[in-house]
């Protein structure tokens, strides 16, 4: 659960990093993205991370669940809805546990994105739905071979970024934050963000 909840703060504290540039690549991106996908997925992960306020040793399984279920229900914009599904993918693939193995952690990330793409069907060749595909295709390879999860993200992360496009579309930029964040935290080279903890804080998030 410790190192889960890193993981999570380490992607809410790049996305903060780099919230402001996913929103300036949206404006010229070729897909269409309702609202500022860099801010919602921001608001999201702010929802996302108030659970674990009161996390002390807690089990990976229902830390996850905590975490997703806050996520589901901050969801802000599209992208932030895709998001929370990954999040919530990541959740079923940890159920029951209270602590997981790389490989077990591995196969709960794959099993996260792969889910995030039932949040939209009928849009399969959505930049963020196809590189997360190809992320965990990344991810995929890696558990198979037993590396531990800092290999098995930078993994995930290098066939995102082997696949983008010279014009990166905000999508694909929103995955390769989240993996790359969800990366710093677990080896812990990331600045810890003040955390919406506070109600007054929530409300400033709100705003």
């Amino acid at each position: 659960g410790t190192d889960y909840k890193r993981m999570i703060i380490g992607a809410y504290s790049e996305f903060i990093l780099e919230y402001e540039q996913i929103n300036q690549v949206k404006k010229n991106g070729r897909f269409f993205y309702c609202g500022m996908p860099g801010t919602d997925v921001l608001r999201t992960m702010g929802a996302a991370v108030l659970p674990l306020q009161d996390s002390v040793n807690e089990s990976i399984g229902g830390l996850a669940r905590r975490v997703a279920d806050a996520a589901v229900l901050g969801a802000r914009g599209n992208a932030g809805v895709i998001l929370s599904q990954i999040l919530r993918g990541l959740a079923k693939g940890l159920t029951g546990k209270y602590n997981a193995s790389s490989q077990e952690l591995g196969k709960a990330l794959q099993h996260g994105i792969l889910y995030a793409q039932k949040a939209v069907p009928e849009q399969k060749d959505r930049p963020i739905i196809v590189a997360s595909k190809i992320m965990a295709k990344g991810a995929y390879h890696a558990v198979r071979d037993g590396l531990s999860i800092i290999e098995i993200l930078k993994a995930a992360i290098k066939a995102g970024e082997e696949s983008f496009s010279e014009k990166i579309d905000s999508g694909e930029m929103i995955m390769q934050v989240f993996l790359n964040g969800c990366l710093k935290g677990i080896i812990g080279e990331f600045v810890s963000p003040m955390l919406p903890f506070s109600r007054r804080a929530t409300q400033r998030e709100k705003l």
